[in-house]
């Protein structure tokens, strides 16, 4: 479970810090992080329950199956 949660709170730091960056830094970034998104897609599964859970919906990553667990709101961390 913890691995989970370690995936997911890093996609949420990485978007955080890439709208914190001046526009060329932010750019370069987001095409590293775009690459690692499209790994992640690839490597997990959609979870047909999260449509039910408004705080699975904040971000596409908190939508995908990883291990079976359910990742917890980011606001209860």
């Amino acid at each position: 479970m913890a691995a989970r949660w370690t995936m997911t709170h890093a996609r949420d730091v990485l978007g955080d810090v890439l709208a914190a960056l001046a526009p060329r830094p932010q750019a370069e970034l987001g095409r590293r992080i775009a690459r690692i998104d499209a790994q992640l897609l690839r490597r997990t599964l959609p979870d047909p329950f999260a449509p039910r859970h408004p705080w699975r919906r904040e971000a596409w990553w908190r939508m995908r199956l990883y291990d079976g667990v359910v990742d917890p709101p980011r606001r209860l961390r």
